[in-house]
């Protein structure tokens, strides 16, 4: 573990000055940080705090802008990790500019950063930031986001890389699909963002794969990368299709099902339910308020939490490898279906809050990559509410108003 220097404390103090680092404009929030970020046990404690100040590693993470639900949720859960593990979080925030996301990685690596988590949005960036971590001598991993293969590989070969993960996009299209089949749905049509979207035309084959197998049938689909025409489309859509479909598979971000979402509540003349793989504000506060959304998707943006903990491992274990001797990289990370009936319960217990408890978060830390892959695989909305419930954070009478079982 690097010291840190009387210079180095003057260089974080500048640092916060320029960035806001949590605080201000620049901090890890919006919405779902509206409560602010705890590490908070089941006593209200952080039970994994370091018995010796000096035992404690600062962590850094990254953010593009707040305010953007997925964005600050992802931020939230990478904070939330790394608290739980008794260590000190620095988030920076680049306000939009994506230029400014390679500075902000300077100035935690010249704070004295021991790892960073991070979220790159463009290719180009990944090798510049790892050529940067090398000479620096700071691990660092990736979170929501992978670069193309090409990348990947070339990844692999610094030494301060230690990994990254990801969502298994496929399985969020399969999970609206085995939705819509158990409810009885034969009929669809599906908004999405343009054709070959990395995440998108995934979750859309996954969508396809699972209905059509179980004899559903596909009625059409538009794509675009257009907030404005994605609305024109999904009217377009409605006054084709609207008395024919049963759903609408929505996916590429919250602009489709919030498209579908308005044309629905300015027509109202069929019983037509939105399917969207995209969890968001407006969809959650919908699907509280009426029905025309049946069910979302998404994984709550746990790989912050995730890559958290590969990059907290890597500091304090020696980071994991696959059998290849190259860093882990996991990119199938499973979604999770929010029903109706879930939602209050999603939304006061999940929602704004830590997904794992201190005690999870130490456990998966110092376990083996086997005990971590299991973990990956068997994350999903149930086993965290029953986790929360073992804990004592969930009441039974709640658990049993979302119809699930506390036997």
């Amino acid at each position: 573990m690097k010291r840190k220097t009387l210079a180095l404390l003057l260089v974080l103090a500048l640092v916060f000055g320029l960035a806001s680092c949590d605080s201000g404009e620049n901090a890890a929030s919006g919405d779902p940080a509206s409560n602010p970020p705890t590490s908070e046990g089941v006593n209200g404690e952080n039970s994994n705090e370091p018995g010796n100040e000096t035992d404690r590693l600062l962590i850094g993470y990254n953010q593009l802008i707040t305010g953007d639900y997925a964005l600050d949720t992802l931020a939230n859960n990478i904070k939330f990790a790394i608290e739980s593990a008794g260590h000190e979080a620095m988030g920076v925030v680049a306000g939009g500019n994506v230029d400014q996301m390679i500075t902000d990685i300077e100035n935690m690596i010249a704070a004295g950063c021991d790892g960073l988590v991070l979220w790159l949005p463009i290719e180009a960036q990944y090798l510049t930031v790892a050529e940067m971590c090398e000479a620096a001598g700071v691990y660092w991993t990736l979170a929501d986001k992978l670069p193309s293969d090409e990348i990947l590989e070339q990844l692999k070969d610094y030494e301060y890389f230690a990994g990254g993960i990801a969502p298994d996009s496929y399985s969020y299209g399969v999970r609206l699909a085995e939705y819509a089949i158990e409810q009885g749905y034969q009929s669809a049509y599906i908004q999405a963002s343009g054709i070959g979207d990395a995440s998108g035309t995934p979750r859309i084959e996954g969508f396809r794969d699972t209905f059509e197998a179980a004899g559903g049938t596909i009625l059409d689909e538009a794509h675009t990368d257009d907030t404005n025409e994605a609305v024109t489309q999904a009217e377009n859509l409605y006054l084709t299709y609207g008395d024919q479909a049963d759903c609408i598979m929505c996916t590429g971000a919250s602009t489709f099902g919030t498209a579908a979402l308005t044309i629905l509540q300015k027509y109202d003349e069929h019983d037509v339910k939105i399917l969207t793989a995209d969890l968001d504000q407006t969809i959650l506060q919908s699907m509280a308020e009426d029905d025309y959304v049946a069910v979302c998707t998404g994984d709550y943006w746990v790989c912050g939490s995730l890559s958290a903990v590969m990059c907290i491992n890597a500091l304090e274990n020696g980071m994991w490898t696959d059998e290849n001797g190259d860093a882990a990289v996991i990119s199938n990370v499973p979604a999770f279906s929010v029903p109706s009936e879930q939602l209050e319960l999603f939304n006061t217990y999940i929602a704004g809050n830590a997904l794992f408890s201190d005690a999870e978060i130490r456990d998966m830390v110092d376990g083996d990559l086997d005990n971590f892959r299991t973990w990956v695989e068997n994350f999903d909305l149930v086993s965290r509410f029953e986790s929360k419930y073992a804990d004592g954070l969930i009441p039974a009478e709640a658990m049993e108003a979302a119809g699930l079982s506390v036997n």
